[in-house]
């Protein structure tokens, strides 16, 4: 399993009513790659990521994007 941002969450299969049908669902997985540059950089910027900065930043490296800095110079 890749490494993830949020914890995986279980989709459940709805009717056209938004009922469940059965026991039917997918798993949803939030890799670093399934987020927008915009959501990738205000988790950087925020405190509760603090434990994922480093997977955040790989993947704003890969993307060639300016890196957010919270120091003043």
């Amino acid at each position: 399993m890749s490494i993830k941002l949020k914890p995986s969450t279980k989709e459940y299969k709805r009717d056209s009513k938004g009922k469940i049908v059965g026991k039917k669902f997918t798993w949803r997985h939030y890799p670093p790659a399934s987020f927008k540059t915009e959501e990738l950089k205000e988790m950087y910027s925020n405190s509760t990521y603090k434990r994922k900065k480093h997977l955040i930043l790989n993947e704003l490296v890969k993307r060639n994007e300016e890196i957010p800095t919270n120091k003043a110079s």
